[in-house]
């Protein structure tokens, strides 16, 4: 069914029959459009989108190169714009709760969630990279501060680094605050692209 959604929106979004990318094509341009982001922020990217949500939605838009929309809200519509926990329980799937060097890839997503914040500033998501030529337990954070104006900015930290960090962004089990590590649900179908 996935599958047949992408199919479509590609086709109704960019008007084009060119097929979509692979998994391993998608994941090098994440790794590479996340890195490019926390060094200089791009013009293309909505300043009114820019929250850690936000950094998701336009990460996967840019680099599937796909004009319709990606995401789907509960009910299985297509939507450009969803708040991080949406995206989160409709596009995503839990793969563990700690990030393990044996299972997250490029592209995956840490979830944080602080109850004693509002709702709209209570998320807070991060995209794992694993960059080529680093040590396999080398797990790359990048995500959006959730600031604005002058204070926003994509910033970069290494895992070890957050789980030596203050104990409300440790990624453990222990954390209340850590949700897990989710998945695209559109994964698969955007690996079956490649054989």
């Amino acid at each position: 069914m996935i599958l047949a959604l992408l199919a479509g929106a590609a086709l109704l979004g960019a008007g084009a029959t060119a097929p979509a990318p692979g998994a391993e094509t998608v994941r090098y341009r994440i790794l590479n459009e996340a890195l490019a982001q926390a060094e200089r922020v791009s013009a293309d990217w909505d300043p009114s989108q820019r929250d850690c949500a936000g950094f998701v939605r336009f990460l996967y838009r840019k680099t599937i190169g796909q004009r319709a929309p990606l995401w789907h809200r509960r009910d299985g519509s297509p939507a450009d714009f969803l708040a991080a926990d949406e995206l989160l329980a409709y596009n995503f799937t839990p793969i563990s709760r700690a990030p393990d060097e044996d299972t997250v890839a490029t592209g995956d997503l840490l979830a944080f969630f602080d109850p004693a914040k509002p709702p709209e500033d209570a998320w807070h998501l991060m995209v794992l990279l694993r960059p080529p030529g680093t040590a396999p337990d080398r797990i790359l954070l990048v995500y959006h501060n959730g600031a604005s104006g002058r204070d926003a900015a994509v910033r970069k930290v290494w895992l070890d680094d957050l789980l030596a960090g203050p104990p409300e962004w440790r990624p453990i089990p222990t954390n209340p605050r850590f949700i897990g590590t989710f998945r695209w649900n559109a994964w698969s179908a955007v690996a079956t692209k490649e054989r």
